[in-house]
């Protein structure tokens, strides 16, 4: 059992640390976050020891969303939008988007000698495959200035026509890379870990994102900007088979170079426990994500900031089991994120394969 700690997840738990430091799920801006919502701390906790040398793994995210919710924590609606006869006018938002995206991931561990720890740098760079979005309004409603229902307009019907014919799209490409730098240190049944990671703006965005030519509805990137994410991590073994965890990440983001709008800075937390089998670790991990900064500025082609705040806020539960088939070190999870105010509930689906050399 101890051989299986010690060597089988050396690759998948650091390269948990490091994806957890350096994996995207894009801008707040456009109702999402640069953090690995499917969350990553679960893998980390089976391992006390990790060996120098070069990391590597490939990772592959099959997520699938499901509803954007406002900041209600109900299903969104389009902001009002006022006639030149006072009328307002709006609807509700039907959004449905798969993606299927791959990581790519190298990194280096040196010898236990920085502060009785050890130091890891790792690049991770992500393509998407494919993502696919559908997008619709089961709803749509108009109010006079008086209070009264009446008829929406021509022209607001054949805008959302329009803005659901550009959204029934599929795209894919490079997203935003990261670099990140972490140490990490064992004492006895005590393990801590500190990270930074860096996003860079390497995908393709649009802030229009208007569906034509050469401008596309889905963007894979997050913007003109960088991201710096410092964490912490702490992991406690409790029993030689079980081992609880928690990690605090604050993200900060620059303004976006184009168009001038900012992301908003967001804390990240994930609590997690791992437990030790003849076959693998497995255990639930939830994580928790809250935006404590508004957006401010708003992109010129998507609604010019008329989304206010958007303080992004998500809750996520799921499963996590890491095992070793042949010299590679794999994870499977799963999350569902079931709780959401500015953002989606959705569903992802996780599989991570490692490797030293």
């Amino acid at each position: 059992m101890k051989t299986i700690q010690k060597s089988a997840f050396v690759a998948s738990a650091l390269t948990s640390l490091l994806v957890a430091s350096s994996s995207n799920v894009w801008a707040a801006e456009g109702f999402k976050v640069r953090y690995p919502s499917a969350g990553t701390l679960g893998a980390e906790l089976a391992l006390f020891d990790v060996a120098p040398g070069l990391i590597g793994s490939i990772q592959v995210n099959d997520t699938d969303i499901r509803q954007i919710n406002g900041n209600d924590g109900n299903q969104a609606s389009l902001p009002p939008s006022v006639n030149a006869k006072g009328v307002s006018q709006t609807a509700l938002v039907s959004y449905q988007q798969t993606n299927h995206v791959m990581q790519f991931l190298l990194g280096y561990v040196t010898p236990k000698n920085y502060a009785g720890g050890q130091i890891a740098v790792a690049f991770n760079l992500p393509y998407a495959i494919n993502e696919s979005r559908s997008l619709s309004f089961p709803m749509v409603s108009a109010t006079t200035a008086a209070g009264r229902a009446t008829t929406p307009g021509a022209a607001f019907l054949a805008g959302l026509n329009t803005q659901a014919a550009a959204n029934d799209t599929s795209t894919g490409g490079f997203g935003d890379a990261d670099l990140t730098v972490a140490w990490g240190r064992t004492m006895e049944r005590l393990k801590v870990a500190a990270a930074v990671s860096v996003g860079l703006p390497t995908g393709n965005f649009n802030s229009t994102s208007t569906g034509a030519a050469g401008n596309p509805a889905i963007n894979i990137g997050a913007g003109h900007f960088y991201s710096i994410r410092p964490s912490g991590t702490v992991a406690f073994r409790a029993t030689d088979d079980l081992t609880l965890g928690a990690r605090v990440s604050f993200a900060m983001n620059t303004r976006d170079t184009v168009d001038q709008w900012r992301s908003g800075n967001f804390v990240a937390s994930e609590l997690a426990a791992s437990y030790r089998t003849p076959i693998g670790v497995f255990g639930p991990q939830v994580v928790i994500i809250n935006q404590i900064q508004d957006d401010s500025g708003g992109l010129s082609g998507n609604c010019a900031g008329c989304y206010g705040a958007n303080r992004y806020q998500s809750v996520g539960a799921g499963l996590f089991f890491a095992t070793k088939i042949k010299g590679w070190a794999l994870n499977l999870g799963y999350m569902n994120t079931f709780k959401a105010s500015n953002t989606f509930l959705s569903s992802t689906v996780v599989a991570r394969a490692s490797r030293e050399f």
